[in-house]
């Protein structure tokens, strides 16, 4: 059936977010029952499985972060550099960190009866899992898939922006996707991706759009499924859309794969 994953990115692509703000929208998630709140009994609802899962036992997520590779092939080594527990209370410190640039803020549900809620507009029948995740980075994060076209990322000057995470140089917080400067360091003019345009194909029936921008962004929100409704209309819960849209003032447009 394979992974299904769908990103929520702001229009204009160019938008990122301060800490405190980032902060305050995971306590409205917390509040309005789309993330688990640490000091509820819902906590003890959740199961959490897997060498990552066990990251969010004692408050229901966890972050990943970009770090130097100092370790060669030890994955356990890369596991422990990368990722942490969340806090109870995610603070503007504890994201504005430097260590923290790069990020994913992931809690998983796993549970008979999920005591959040479901992040899409449909939810299959039975027992579904998922992960819900916020994303955060510097630089434009572009995810790669067969169906979500390029966009162009050629400056002005000719240099081209786009660029690989060397995994030998460092253990990057995004998996399956490039990177894209926001800023070219040959003329120092900042890069508008939604001066672009992506085709993106719907994972379901192929249909097509022209996409400005793409599916670039420094911020979005994300959910990955195992299980899910193979429905081409399928999209993020609309209460939730209208959540994000109403914390960070703008709108938001959807992206989704099947890996």
């Amino acid at each position: 059936m394979g992974v299904y994953e769908r990103w929520l990115v702001a229009r204009g692509n160019v938008f990122l977010p301060s800490a405190a703000t980032v902060a305050k929208v995971i306590e409205r998630l917390r509040a309005e029952r789309w993330i688990v709140d640490p000091g509820s009994a819902d906590l003890a609802k959740l199961r959490f499985e897997g060498k990552h899962g066990e990251r969010a036992r004692a408050t229901g997520g966890y972050a990943v972060k970009t770090a130097e590779n100092t370790f060669g092939e030890d994955l356990d080594a890369k596991l422990a550099a990368t990722i942490e527990p969340l806090p109870k209370e995610v603070t503007t410190d504890w994201l504005a960190h430097d260590e923290r640039e790069e990020i994913r803020l992931v809690w998983p549900v796993t549970s008979d009866d999920a005591p959040v809620k479901y992040p899409l507009s449909r939810r299959p029948d039975g027992n579904a899992g998922w992960v819900l995740e916020l994303h955060r980075a510097p630089e434009y994060v572009y995810p790669t898939a067969k169906n979500i076209g390029p966009i162009p990322t050629e400056c002005r000057c000719s240099e081209d922006l786009s660029f690989e995470w060397d995994e030998d140089e460092v253990v990057p917080a995004f998996e399956s996707s490039t990177g894209i400067f926001a800023e070219c360091d040959e003329c120092s003019r900042t890069f508008d991706p939604s001066k672009g345009s992506a085709t993106i194909k719907n994972p379901f029936d192929g249909s097509k759009d022209t996409v400005p921008g793409g599916a670039a962004y420094r911020f979005a929100l994300k959910v990955v499924c195992t299980e899910y409704v193979e429905d081409a209309g399928l999209a993020f819960a609309p209460e939730l859309v209208a959540l994000v849209e109403k914390e960070f003032g703008r709108s938001f447009y959807e992206v989704a794969c099947v890996r």
